[in-house]
């Protein structure tokens, strides 16, 4: 009898799925219970250059994203405030969708910029619901792994039954995450069409 899930399965590294998509739902998460708990909704913050500013949950800003030890500004809404003396704001790149969490001082306004993200996204938006409208579902970005023969991994012994059960709830948390994705897609969907 095999264990699907040791190492000694000879498993090939392209045969591991990537859950990426599952660590990132987990995380958006945690950040809406920190969003809840923090209960901050805006914040005033004067900037090094001397100017107030007034930032706010779903407000828009320019933000820094780091990569490849480069870092450049985009159009962000905002998304949580918290942190020490609530100063970080978790922000979603307008357009692209990934997050990040910067400190209000990294923060600052241009108007052009946004106006031309937000535009963007709308977009983008539109084009995607006028491919769903043509009748088919749509693919999702990370399907479930196909399930293997379950006779065939029945456990040997208690170990083997405890991996398989930790397994198991690791694949009912990651279907479970699935379906949320899938529903808010639709939901997202939805909201677009009243646009």
């Amino acid at each position: 009898m095999t264990n699907v899930w040791s190492a000694d399965s000879g498993m090939e590294v392209e045969d591991v799925w990537d859950d990426t998509d599952l660590i990132r739902m987990y995380e958006q998460s945690i950040q809406e219970v920190h969003q809840q708990v923090s209960g901050v909704k805006e914040k005033k913050y004067t900037g090094e250059d001397g100017k107030t500013y007034l930032w706010k949950v779903g407000g828009n800003c320019m933000a820094p994203f780091e990569e490849n030890g480069k870092t450049s500004y985009y159009a962000a809404t905002i998304d949580s405030i918290g942190g020490k003396d609530d100063h970080e704001v978790q922000v979603t790149f307008l357009y692209y969708g990934n997050q990040t969490t910067a400190h209000m001082k990294d923060l600052w306004l241009n108007e052009e910029a946004i106006a031309e993200a937000v535009a963007s996204e709308k977009k983008q938006k539109v084009g995607k619901k006028v491919k769903n409208e043509s009748g088919t579902a749509p693919i999702p970005k990370m399907a479930p792994p196909i399930p293997p023969n379950i006779l065939a991994m029945a456990p040997a012994d208690k170990q083997e039954a405890l991996s398989s059960m930790l397994m198991s709830w690791y694949m009912s948390g990651y279907h479970t995450g699935y379906y949320q994705a899938m529903s808010d897609l639709e939901k997202e969907q939805g909201e677009g069409s009243d646009d």
